[in-house]
């Protein structure tokens, strides 16, 4: 625990301004652990087998099978379930509704290796130029006074678009769904496309692994002391 600030001398006057009221001395910030328990009831699975991605077009990075990389070690490195080292099928060759509602073929899935929890889903992953002029401040050499001039400015986004859909391996149900988007600046060009896109699907990493194992979240508490 770490004293946030003092009321003393506000303590003081208010006193004599209002001598009924008690006001605390000090403020101490905790941090609190909750627990959350999974969105996902997976009682009874312990096989995990993360299909193929139906992904957007990339110039130099494979979205299907760096997805599914990541994906693979994220899970491996922060659940119990034994994710599964296989070759990815891919999703059904059909509209995306019906793919994700086709239980026979992720039934199929399951029994060909022996999977009790299938995730599959999309990805799209875009890199915009960013690049334009901007309003920066400095300090005047001669004057030494703030002063502003317009530079152009070569910028970079990412964005990672990923929705994962989640499959019950015995009867090949739905049984879950989630969005997730992350998006980010870099200054400069030549950034690697790949390092960005792991650290993307890292940065989104807890909201995925709390659909389906418990979670612990820290929440900060203000706390009053005499």
């Amino acid at each position: 625990m770490r004293r946030v600030w003092r009321f003393t001398a506000v303590v003081a006057l208010l006193a004599l301004l209002a001598p009924t009221v008690a006001l605390p001395a000090s403020v101490v910030e905790v941090e609190v652990q909750i627990p959350m328990s999974e969105r996902v009831d997976t009682t009874g699975m312990r096989r995990l087998l993360v299909a193929g991605f139906r992904s957007g077009s990339h110039p130099s990075v494979d979205l299907d099978t760096e997805t599914i990389d990541s994906l693979r070690s994220l899970l491996r490195k922060n659940t119990r379930f034994e994710v599964l080292d296989v070759e990815a099928m891919p999703l059904p060759e059909q509209p995306l509704a019906d793919a994700v509602r086709n239980t026979a073929y992720w039934k199929r899935l399951s029994q060909r290796y022996n999977a009790d929890l299938i995730i599959g889903g999309t990805v799209d992953f875009v890199v915009t130029d960013e690049s334009g002029f901007m309003e920066q401040d400095y300090i005047s050499d001669l004057t030494g006074h703030r002063q502003r001039q317009t530079v152009w400015v070569e910028r970079e986004s990412f964005k990672l678009d990923l929705r994962l859909y989640f499959f019950r391996g015995a009867t090949g149900d739905l049984i879950y769904e989630d969005a997730f988007s992350q998006e980010t600046m870099f200054t400069g060009k030549g950034n690697d496309d790949l390092t960005i896109l792991h650290e993307s699907i890292e940065a989104v990493g807890e909201g995925i692994l709390s659909i389906i194992t418990p979670r612990t979240r820290t929440e900060t508490r203000y706390l009053f002391t005499e």
